[in-house]
Formats: structure tokens, sequence, C-alpha cells
């Protein structure tokens, strides 16, 4: 049974790829088949941090396209009716004019070819992103990578996209694990990136802003019916580290590790190294083992 663990936490830079790319890392040096899918499709930067690039002939890109409506004026009677059912008012439609949609509002729901009484929608499609698949990123570690175009809002679609297409790759290749970045924040994308994980994974820092988009993360867990264990990363950064500590108590949460600053962790992410191939021992890689067997024996137990 494959077992997915989503790496999630309110803010951005509190180090979340940085864990889920490691963590991966791990899985596959020890003979765990995994696959890696970067969520974060308005800034994915999984690739950087493994080194690899995203433009190389190994590399399967496709683009990500989403419906938009067409309108035929022949059936056309100017009704409105598809106006008034577009909830992100993407159509626009003047009196005694033929309705026009504005395409980056639209989300491609269908709604109004739905609600059309004469079948004067069509299905269109336009292309508001990409999803990039390198095969044996390192031994047993595969990566699928989402995009979003610029200027286009509707990230949600992308994140869709990417767990379809990981259903395709997962009957072929029987992962042991998929390992999931998340987008920073407590909105759609996110929701749909947690909500079927066996174990979620929020981190965090020691500072205010850390507190407050914890518990942002973790009221939208109690939504989606999920809990989640926190790390607490750059753990020595500041002095704030007791406000996490209570608040993952107040939320019945367990911290299952603090990870330290480290320059030979700064070093690495600096070169694109997983951090957990560098072959030196320093106190944050000490500190990371711990935590993968707490996450590996916790969900084996699960499970």
């Amino acid at each position: 049974m494959t077992k997915t663990i989503a790496i999630t936490g309110g803010k951005g830079g509190t180090g979340k790829t940085l864990i889920a790319t490691n963590l991966a890392i791990n899985l596959a040096n020890n003979g765990y088949k995994t696959l890696f899918i970067d969520c974060d499709v308005e800034n994915p930067n999984s690739n950087i941090l493994l080194g690899k690039s995203l433009t190389t002939p190994d590399v399967e890109k496709e683009s990500i396209a989403i419906y938009k409506p067409s309108f035929l004026q022949e059936s056309c009677t100017k009704c409105g009716i598809c106006r008034s059912a577009c909830y992100r008012h993407a159509i626009l439609q003047f009196p005694d004019h033929f309705p026009s949609v504005l395409e980056h509002m639209c989300s491609g729901c269908k709604t109004c070819q739905k609600v059309c009484p004469n079948g004067a929608i069509i299905t269109d499609s336009r292309i508001i992103g990409s999803q990039y698949f390198l095969k044996q990123a390192y031994s047993n570690l595969d990566l699928l990578v989402g995009e979003l175009n610029p200027s286009e809002a509707i990230s949600v679609k992308i994140v869709e996209a990417l767990f379809h297409y990981s259903e395709k790759l997962s009957e072929k290749a029987n992962y042991d694990f998929i390992i999931i970045d998340t987008a920073p924040g407590a909105h759609c994308d996110v929701e749909k990136s947690i909500s079927d994980a066996d174990l979620v994974i929020a981190v965090t820092e020691p500072t205010p802003f850390g507190e407050h988009d914890l518990n942002r993360i973790l009221d939208l867990l109690d939504v989606v019916g999920q809990k989640a264990d926190i790390i607490l990363n750059r753990s020595n950064l500041t002095h704030y580290q007791e406000p996490l500590r209570s608040l993952a108590k107040t939320r019945n949460c367990n911290i299952i590790g603090e990870i330290p600053v480290d320059s030979v962790v700064i070093e690495d992410y600096a070169k694109g190294l997983p951090f957990v191939l560098d072959t030196r021992n320093f106190p944050a890689k000490s500190a990371f083992n711990l935590i993968y067997s707490k996450i590996l024996e916790g969900i084996t137990m699960e499970l």
C-alpha cells in the first residue's frame, strides 16, 4: 500500500520544501520507491533543492489546460442566463449583445454550459500551466512538478492535474511512498494537497509569524478532518520556542523534532545538494535523522 505524506506549514520560508526533499531522498536511499510531488505550483523549486533542471531532454513536459466556454452566436438568444450563473463573474454581457468570457477569471467549472437553454455554449480550452516529470531524479526517486503560468489564478487546477497524473504513475510504478510538498498558506491548493494524505507534517519556525500561520494550517486540518505532526525548523533562531510548544499542546499535536540553524545546511542549500547526502556529521542532519525514524515508525504503525 502506497503511503502518502504531505509536508505543509502555513507560511512560506519555514523550510517546508527543504524538509520534504530530504525526507524523499532518505526514503529513496533506504530502498523505498518514492514519488515526490511539488504542489507549490506558483513557486516550484523542489528541483533546485534536488540539484535538477526541468529543461533537460529526460524531463517529460505536458501542458495543463482547463475548460473555457465558446459561444455560438447562431444559437445564442442573448438571454443572459450564463452570465447570471457564473459565480466568478467571468462572463461579460451588455444588453442586446452576445456574451464573451474574461478568460483569466474563468475557473473552468462548465456551469455556463450546463445552464444554457439553447446549447449555444460549446467546449473550448486554454493552457494555464505545465507539469514536469523526471523519472529517476535519484535512485528510487521520481519527481513530478507543477507550474502555473504567470498571470493565471486557478492554481488548484494544476494541483488536481498533478494528482490525476500521479494516479497513472502509481499504477505502473507501485510506489512505497508519495511525498507531497504543498504550497504555503491555507487555501484550496493546500486543502487539495493534504486531504487524502496518510500523514501531514507541518513545518514551522520559532517566530510570531510561525505561530500565527501554524495555527491557520491546523485550523484547515480540522476542517478536512486531518491532524498534523509538527517540525520546529531553525529551532534556535530566536527565543520564541515556548509559544510554539504551548500551541502544539493546546491543539493536541506532537512536535516530532527540532532542527537547529546549521551552516552546513545553508552551504548545501546554496549548492542544490540535499543535506542528507552530505557525508559530514552536523547537528541538523542528526536531528533530521531522528525525525525520519519517528516518521517511518509512526506511519508504519498507523497503517
